[in-house]
C-alpha cells in the first residue's frame, strides 16, 4: 500500500477544497479566499472563511475549521476512514485494504459506486429495452424533452430480479451491497425481491452529485404511485432535495429556490428555463432541507395546487423555516394543475407571473385563519389574533433566530394586524413563557477545548511555538528543541506537536496542510487552525519565535531558581544544633542563581549570605524580601 502521507497528499491535490466546500456552500471571492454562510450553524452573516491556497476553513462564528478531510467529517457525518474512502473515490484514487483488515459490510462509498452504476443500469433499460417503451412514451407524454431526459438521467426499472442481480454481479456488486443501497429488498419469508418494478426512475443526487437513492414513478396499477428508496446508510429522504444538483448554481445566481411537491414538476421548471427548482421528495418541509435551501438562496417560492396543501406549506413555513431565516412565499397553480401541466400548457412569461404574484407565507396564513375565525365580528378578529401571534411565537422560541431576526418579525406581524409591535412584542412574549419547555432555549456550545494558560510560562511560550511552526512550519528548525520537551497540559496540543516533529524529521519542509491531513478528529484540526491564526494575527514569526524561546529559557530558569531557594529553605529550617556548612553553600547556590536568573540580588541579602551565615530568623526575612516571592 502507499504511503498514506502522500495518498493525502494527492487527495488534496486532486480534490481542491473549494470544490468540495462549494457544492454545499454558496461561495464569494474576496481575493485568496472565499466566504459564505456556515453550513454548521445558523447564520446571518458569513462567518465561513476557505482558505483556498492553503488548503483549509474556519468559521469564526461556531468555531469550527479544518482541511478537506475534516470538512467531510462533519458534513456526511462519518469518520476519518469514511471520508478518507470518498475523496478518493473522487479523485479516482483506489485505496486498498492493509492486512488483517476486516470488512465490516458496505459502507457510503460503496453505496455512492453501487448508486451510479444502478443509475447508468436504468438509463439503458430506459433507452435500449422493449420492457422500456412504456415508460419513453410516459416521459413523451409528459412534455419531456430529450435533452431534459438525459440531463436528469431518467431511467426504467423493469424489476427483474435475476437480470439486476447477473448485471451488478459482473460490474462487481454483490447482493449485499444491492440490499444495503435498497436496490434490492428481503422479504419476511426470506425471499429476495426488486425494490423496483415498472417505475420510471428518477435518480436523487446530493451537493456533491453523488447518486445516494432514486424515486420511481409506477407505470402499472401499483398501490404507491410513487416510490423512494428507503432509508439507508447514504440516503434520508428528508434530508435531501430533488435536482439540488443542477440547481445550487442557479439557486446562488438568482437568490431564490422554487419549490415543488413532485419530480416531474421540478424537471419541466428546468425545461422551462427555472433552473433554481427543486421538489421536496414528497415530505413535509423538513429542518434539514431548509438549511439547504438556506445555503444557496435567502427565499424561496412554494408550488401547491390546491388550498390544502398551500395550508400545510404556509404552517411548515412558519414553522421551520422561518426561524431559520428562509423567506418564504407561497403560489397557487391555477385551474389546481400541477405545475408539469401548467408549464406544458402556458408560455414561461406566465409562470414566472405566478412566482412573481406569491404571497408571503405569513400573510397567506394570516388570510386563511382571519376567513377561519370569522375574523368580521370582534370575538373572531380577538381569536384569530391570538391563534395567530402563538404561532409565530412558537416559531421564534427558537434559538436560531436573533434579537434582530425577532425585531423584524414581529413588525412583518404587527403591520399585518394593523397592530402597535410593543403590543405585539408582548402578546408573544407572553404566549412564549406559557409554552415554553425546560431546557428549550438552551445551545450546544462548540466543543472546542480552549488554550491551557500556563503559570510558569513554559507552556504558554511553547504553545506560541507551536502556532508559529503549524503556520510556517519551516520554523521548526528552531523551535523543534522545545516542541520535543515541552510540558503541553491538552493531549491535543501534544499530538499536533508531535505530528509537526514527525513531518519535519521526514521531509524538513511542511505546511499547515499537511499537519491538517494527519489530523483524524476534527477538533484536532479545529485546535491546529486556531493555533496558526493566532500566530498569523500576531505577525512577525520571526521576532515571535525569538521572545517565545526568550521566555521559554526565563521560565526554566525560575523553575530552577525555585528549586535552588526550596534546598534554602529547607537548609535553614534545621535545628541550630546542626553544621551551618549545607545552608550557607545552598545560600551561595540560591543566590548565584538568583543572580543569574535576574541579573542582580537584593544588597542586603547578599551582604548578609557573603559572609558569615545571619540568624535563623534573619536568614528567612532575607529569603522573605527577596524578588522571588514579589
Amino acid at each position: 500500500m502507499r504511503d498514506l502521507d502522500a495518498i493525502k497528499r494527492e487527495i488534496r491535490d486532486r480534490v481542491p477544497l473549494v470544490d468540495v466546500v462549494s457544492q454545499h456552500v454558496a461561495l464569494k471571492q474576496r481575493g485568496d479566499r472565499y466566504t459564505g454562510l456556515c453550513p454548521f450553524h445558523q447564520e446571518k452573516t458569513p462567518s465561513f472563511t476557505v482558505h483556498a491556497l492553503r488548503g483549509f476553513f474556519k468559521c469564526f462564528g461556531c468555531g469550527r475549521g479544518g482541511d478537506v478531510f475534516t470538512f467531510v467529517q462533519h458534513m456526511e457525518n462519518v469518520s476519518f476512514p469514511e471520508a478518507l474512502k470518498m475523496l478518493a473515490d473522487r479523485a479516482g484514487i483506489t485505496l486498498r485494504r492493509g492486512p488483517g483488515r476486516v470488512s465490516e459490510g458496505p459502507d457510503r462509498a460503496d453505496l455512492a459506486k453501487v448508486n451510479e452504476w444502478a443509475c447508468a443500469f436504468f438509463r439503458e433499460e430506459l433507452l435500449k429495452t422493449q420492457a422500456g417503451a412504456a415508460a419513453r412514451a410516459y416521459v413523451r407524454r409528459r412534455g419531456i424533452l430529450p435533452e431534459t431526459e438525459a440531463t436528469f438521467e431518467l431511467g426504467f426499472a423493469a424489476g427483474n430480479a435475476d437480470v439486476l442481480t447477473e448485471r451488478a454481479r459482473r460490474a462487481g456488486f454483490s447482493s449485499a451491497v444491492l440490499l444495503a443501497a435498497d436496490l434490492l429488498r428481503e422479504s419476511d419469508s426470506g425471499r429476495v425481491y426488486p425494490a423496483f418494478q415498472d417505475r420510471l426512475m428518477f435518480p436523487i443526487r446530493d451537493a456533491m452529485n453523488r447518486v445516494v437513492g432514486f424515486g420511481g414513478r409506477t407505470l402499472v396499477d401499483h398501490k404507491a404511485k410513487y416510490l423512494n428508496t428507503r432509508q439507508t446508510e447514504l440516503f434520508e429522504k428528508g434530508h435531501g432535495l430533488y435536482a439540488l444538483a443542477q440547481a445550487r448554481q442557479r439557486m446562488t445566481e438568482v437568490g431564490r429556490a422554487v419549490v415543488t411537491e413532485g419530480y416531474v414538476d421540478a424537471i419541466m421548471a428546468h425545461q422551462a428555463g427555472f433552473g433554481e427548482t427543486v421538489a421536496a421528495l414528497g415530505t413535509a418541509l423538513t429542518e434539514a432541507q431548509v438549511d439547504l435551501l438556506r445555503r444557496y438562496a435567502s427565499s424561496a417560492i412554494f408550488l401547491f395546487d390546491s388550498d390544502r396543501a398551500g395550508e400545510a406549506a404556509a404552517d411548515r413555513a412558519i414553522e421551520v423555516a422561518l426561524p431559520r431565516r428562509l423567506t418564504v412565499r407561497l403560489a397557487n397553480i391555477t385551474d389546481g394543475k400541477d405545475p408539469a401541466d401548467f408549464l406544458q400548457a402556458h408560455d414561461p412569461k406566465e409562470f414566472e407571473a405566478m412566482l412573481n404574484s406569491s404571497t408571503d407565507a405569513l400573510e397567506f396564513k394570516w388570510q386563511r385563519l382571519n376567513r377561519s375565525f370569522n375574523g368580521g365580528d370582534l370575538k373572531g378578529r380577538h381569536e384569530a389574533v391570538t391563534h395567530f401571534v402563538g404561532l409565530v411565537a412558537k416559531a421564534c422560541a427558537s434559538d436560531a433566530l436573533d434579537v434582530i431576526g425577532r425585531g423584524l418579525v414581529v413588525n412583518q406581524v404587527a403591520g399585518l394586524l394593523s397592530l402597535d409591535p410593543r403590543e405585539v412584542h408582548r402578546l408573544m412574549s407572553r404566549l412564549q413563557r406559557r409554552a415554553e419547555s425546560p431546557g428549550s432555549s438552551s445551545r450546544a456550545a462548540a466543543a472546542v477545548e480552549p488554550q491551557a494558560r500556563s503559570a510558569d510560562g513554559c507552556e504558554s511560550a511553547a504553545l506560541v511555538l507551536l502556532g508559529v511552526v503549524l503556520s510556517d512550519g519551516g520554523y521548526c528548525a528552531d523551535a523543534g528543541e522545545v516542541l520535543r520537551c515541552a510540558p503541553f497540559g491538552s493531549a491535543m496540543d501534544r499530538g499536533l506537536a508531535g505530528v509537526t516533529l514527525e513531518l519535519f524529521d521526514a521531509y524538513g519542509e511542511f505546511d499547515l496542510g499537511e499537519v491538517l491531513a494527519r489530523c483524524e478528529e476534527p477538533l484536532m484540526a479545529q485546535r491546529a487552525i486556531d493555533l496558526a491564526d493566532e500566530a498569523q494575527r500576531r505577525g512577525n514569526p520571526a521576532a515571535s519565535v525569538q521572545a517565545a524561546l526568550a521566555r521559554w529559557d526565563a521560565a526554566q530558569h525560575e523553575r530552577q531558581l525555585s528549586g535552588l531557594r526550596g534546598n534554602f529553605v529547607e537548609a535553614i529550617s534545621r535545628p541550630l544544633s546542626e553544621d551551618d556548612a549545607t545552608a550557607q553553600a545552598a545560600a551561595h547556590e540560591y543566590l548565584d542563581g538568583l543572580t543569574k536568573a535576574r541579573h542582580f540580588a537584593p544588597r542586603r541579602f547578599r551582604g548578609r549570605i557573603s559572609g558569615d551565615l545571619p540568624p535563623r530568623n534573619e536568614g528567612e526575612a532575607a529569603v522573605s524580601q527577596s524578588p522571588v516571592e514579589s
